[in-house]
């Protein structure tokens, strides 16, 4: 007789209901208290036989496979081609005029300092197009420090790159992040045009912002800042704003100023450590419990919501969410392999022309990949996913949302690239718990009206390309 086994499944409780989520199909169900206990016994006794009720309730949670079904197929590593890099984030200056408490480019500087000069930015470009192979599509971010403060270099880049895409049949976008200080009419209008992606960095109301994010001489950022913002956002309506959380800051008290200033979609995490600090540091001090308490509160209100067809108030919700990219991952059955683009598709350059894995990890010489007026990329060890690549994340339930986390936020932590922190593993393993509550009781009705009114895009279709 053909021996039956369980598929990875992760149990657990929320508000005295039980809940599965079966890890490899990543997908969710509410199930009863006979089924939970049931199926705890068989996390403790994976070889016990199974009763007939148990089997169907497994069958119809996709959960039962043949015995050589039991574990995921793991291809074997083989000789494959680099990812092209398509994303390049070019510090246009590594000088800042804030002197924000938690900032983890030492102040700005990224530990050396320095403006980019135009013959390195436009070398850059020429590294990117090198790169990117037969992709179409590429992105340019200006990163800082406060990137406008080297505005002349970026308006010389943007017409760079718009011809030398042009020339080779490809397109180029541009992105950047800023701290809003400098914004003024021209520079406005210049991200208006050249439909400039921006997020502005702004970490909440008056009494958090002046403490968390001063200007260099000590003076508070907030009144100067607010009005520019409105301004922009009047031109650019999409703007995003983000916030970053240190200590025990309310992030509801947080997102609710930026939603009041007029971000319709704001994001916000909790505040990592600098690199450059010293080992002793507590400069910046990251606790997650109130967080995972919103985020608690967060899922009572989308379904709310949901069952009252509050369309209008489901919009607003999501721009803030902070379940969003994890109901999206079960509602679309969708895995991530990697957390990010760093060392795959994503580089940063430094002012003098360096290439490092992310933006923040410049100035770091550990992770420094070549230089753009060179030929050599050494980046063959970011290939591999974390989620074979790490003991930790191959066992966890929620590796294919966190996919091993932020690289510089694990290093920070001290758990090295692909080891995120412990603090940062709850967080994720509970937006997925939540998510999997919320879209557990969501039915035919509730899913087709979210889509309908797009609240959540449909799931693709696996054959479009």
């Amino acid at each position: 007789m053909e021996q039956k086994v369980i598929k990875p499944f992760h149990l657990f409780h929320h508000q005295d209901s039980r809940y599965i989520i079966n890890i490899e199909e990543m997908s969710s169900s509410a199930i009863d208290e006979t089924t939970a206990i049931a199926m705890g016994k068989m996390m403790a006794e994976p070889t016990a036989a199974l009763e007939f009720p148990i089997e169907e309730q497994l069958k119809k949670l996709g959960l039962l496979a043949k015995g050589q079904e039991q574990t995921p197929k793991v291809k074997k590593d083989t000789k494959q081609e680099p990812y092209p890099v398509v994303n390049l984030s070019l510090f246009l200056t590594q000088s800042c005029n804030l002197k924000c408490v938690y900032c983890y480019g030492d102040g700005g500087g990224y530990g050396t300092g320095g403006n980019m000069e135009e013959k390195t930015a436009f070398q850059a470009v020429d590294w990117l197009l090198g790169q990117s192979g037969k992709i179409k599509k590429l992105h340019i971010g200006f990163f800082g420090g406060e990137p406008f403060l080297n505005f002349p270099l970026m308006k010389a880049v943007v017409a760079y790159a718009k011809t030398k895409v042009q020339e080779i049949g490809k397109q180029v976008d541009f992105h950047t992040t800023t701290n809003a200080t400098l914004l003024d009419d021209e520079q406005i209008a210049f991200i208006k045009e050249h439909q400039l992606d921006v997020l502005v960095s702004l970490d909440g109301p008056k009494e958090v912002q002046d403490v968390q994010r001063p200007y260099a001489n000590g003076q508070g950022s907030h009144d100067s800042i607010v009005p520019k913002i409105k301004k922009l956002l009047a031109a650019v309506p999409k703007t995003a704003g983000h916030a970053v959380l240190v200590g025990n800051t309310d992030s509801k008290v947080v997102k609710n100023a930026l939603k009041d200033i007029g971000f319709a979609e704001v994001s916000i995490m909790p505040v990592s450590k600098s690199l450059f600090a010293e080992p002793d540091s507590t400069a910046a001090v990251r606790e997650n419990e109130r967080l995972i308490q919103a985020l608690e509160q967060e899922a009572e209100t989308w379904i709310r919501l949901v069952k009252n067809r509050d369309s209008a108030a489901l919009k607003i919700l999501k721009g803030k969410s902070g379940l969003y990219p994890a109901l999206i991952s079960l509602l679309h059955n969708s895995k991530r392999r990697y957390a990010c683009g760093a060392g795959l598709g994503l580089s940063a350059v430094s002012a003098v022309g360096d290439i490092y894995l992310c933006h923040r990890f410049v100035g770091m010489e550990e992770y420094k990949l070549g230089n753009v007026f060179e030929k050599d990329l050494q980046r063959e060890e970011y290939q591999k996913s974390p989620i074979t690549g790490d003991e930790k994340c191959a066992v966890c339930f929620a590796k294919y949302h966190c996919a091993g986390g932020c690289k510089h936020d694990n290093v920070g932590s001290g758990g090295g690239l692909t080891t995120p922190s412990e603090d940062m593993c709850r967080l994720r393993c509970r937006e997925l718990e939540l998510a999997a509550v919320i879209t557990s009781q969501l039915d035919p009705g509730d899913k087709t009206f979210i889509i309908e009114h797009e609240i959540v895009t449909p799931k693709p279709c696996p054959l479009d390309f």
